[in-house]
């Protein structure tokens, strides 16, 4: 479907002339008045608007701006006007407008503008939509990336399969999540899911932890306790971290896979259960048998319907749409309302390559969602580290070092690249938080004006360029 644009002008030859401009990449409907305006936007819901500042029916392109968003706050509006002043482009951007432009705008701006627009738009439905449609079937799933839709193709032909599965992938890729959506998509879905930390159990529990004891087994044991395995019978059980197995831990566990039963610690008694095996490692385990640290026949045995999970860098084109996801999440926990995000702190993520992954991801949008407190969340909300190391990836490289002292020096200039990136957050975001109030920042971190000024004018940082 495409883009719908609504221009509101009175000047009906600029109409015409922007149509012929654009009729090639959206569609449009125009009105050379307010209440006609407010009329098109209400029948056709348009994706972007385009509203002249002043209109000849005596409104201020403002106060149009102002019902329409108060009818709806995400449809992006562009004021275009004759009357290019700062004062305006800063009032209607105070009130909403998404940018500000001349009637004889560089076209391809304007497109950019237009690309830019929608695609915060759609960052903020999508948000909305992960909450309504709580029975999508690729709830957990979050990205629509080539990389994400094999991986949803590939869990749910598994999640019709019965056999043990095998996922692998680093630490913090969502690895419970593909096994508790593979869960949801099988026949066992009514049935518990039962998720089990294999490296966060000592080893000396372990069998206790997986099949249960019987009182007086061992010390300490003065009940009787059920196994997961027992209590996530007719479900599924996820061992996360299997490679952390104890040897003898791995041989009852082979046996359940094998014989579907087992004995609880300190029992005779043959306890038999119907259930689905999903097993995960961040570890390559072929390397293990290798090693003799872990069963070769446990590992076949596991190694039936092998999914690898992506790291993040590799798919950095679901980044919005899971930044938009915990960002919901983040909100509803603190109890604020949704903030919303920029492109360009998006696209701050989008330059990082996530070592700790989707995980990593989440507790960086939970700082800076409570480090925005409530506005918009922008690149200097972000973890400065994160800043730090996408701006030290920018330094180039412009000569092989040749001798020793050249390599000294060029990781001197390096070093001081980076503590000059580094600065500039610091400062970004202390005349931020104090709204350019250079004596309350500069008193707030234990200097004096002229000290804090010749900072700022080493960073090259001007007000409105903030």
């Amino acid at each position: 479907m495409r883009t719908l644009l609504l221009i509101i002008d009175d000047d009906s030859d600029f109409i015409a002339d922007f149509s012929i401009l654009l009729q090639k990449d959206y569609d449009l409907i125009s009105a050379t008045n307010s209440s006609d305006g407010i009329k098109l936007f209400r029948q056709k819901s348009p994706d972007i608007i385009l509203l002249d500042l002043m209109l000849n029916d005596g409104t201020n392109g403002l106060e149009v701006m102002q019902k329409i968003k108060f009818e709806d706050d995400s449809v992006p509006i562009i004021i275009i006007t004759d009357y290019s002043s700062v004062d305006n482009a800063v009032e209607a951007i105070k009130l909403g407008a998404y940018d500000y432009i001349s009637k004889s705008p560089d076209l391809e701006k304007l497109k950019l503008i237009i690309q830019k627009s929608l695609k915060e738009r759609q960052l903020k439905y999508h948000t909305k939509t992960l909450q309504q449609q709580s029975d999508h079937k690729f709830k957990f799933l979050i990205g629509d990336s080539t990389v994400s839709q094999k991986l949803k193709e590939q869990v749910t032909l598994f999640a019709k399969n019965e056999n043990t599965i095998l996922i692998t992938g680093e630490s913090g890729v969502g690895k419970e999540v593909v096994a508790r959506q593979i869960h949801r998509l099988s026949k066992r879905k009514d049935d518990p899911f039962i998720a089990i930390n294999c490296a966060a159990i000592p080893h000396q529990l372990i069998e206790s932890e997986l099949f249960g004891h019987e009182k007086g087994s061992f010390t300490g044991a003065d009940k009787r306790k059920l196994g997961k395995f027992e209590i996530a019978n007719h479900g599924t059980i996820f061992l996360d971290e299997v490679s952390e197995l104890h040897l003898d831990a791995q041989v009852k566990l082979l046996r359940v896979l094998q014989e579907k039963e087992f004995e609880r610690v300190g029992s005779t008694k043959t306890i038999n259960v119907d259930i689905r095996i999903i097993a995960a490692t961040n570890k390559d385990l072929k390397e293990l048998v290798d090693k003799n640290l872990f069963r070769d026949d446990l590992y076949y045995r596991l190694d039936v319907l092998p999914i690898h999970v992506p790291p993040l860098r590799e798919r950095k084109e679901d980044i919005p749409a899971l930044v938009a996801h915990f960002l919901q999440l983040s909100c509803e926990e603190l109890k604020i309302p949704f903030p919303g995000i920029s492109t360009e702190a998006i696209n701050l993520l989008r330059q990082y390559d996530w070592p700790g992954n989707i995980r990593e991801l989440q507790n960086n949008i939970i700082r800076a969602t409570i480090v925005a407190n409530g506005e918009e969340i922008k690149p200097h909300h972000i973890n400065s580290r994160i800043q730090q190391i996408n701006d030290s990836d920018q330094i180039s490289i412009d000569k092989i070092p040749n001798t020793l002292e050249e390599l000294n020096e060029m990781k001197k200039e390096s070093i001081n690249s980076v503590s000059r990136a580094i600065e500039r957050v610091f400062l970004e975001n202390l005349l931020h938080k104090f709204e350019w109030n250079i004596s309350k920042a500069a008193e707030s971190i234990g200097i004096n004006r002229t000290n804090l000024h010749k900072m700022i004018s080493k960073c090259g940082l001007k007000k409105n360029g903030i």
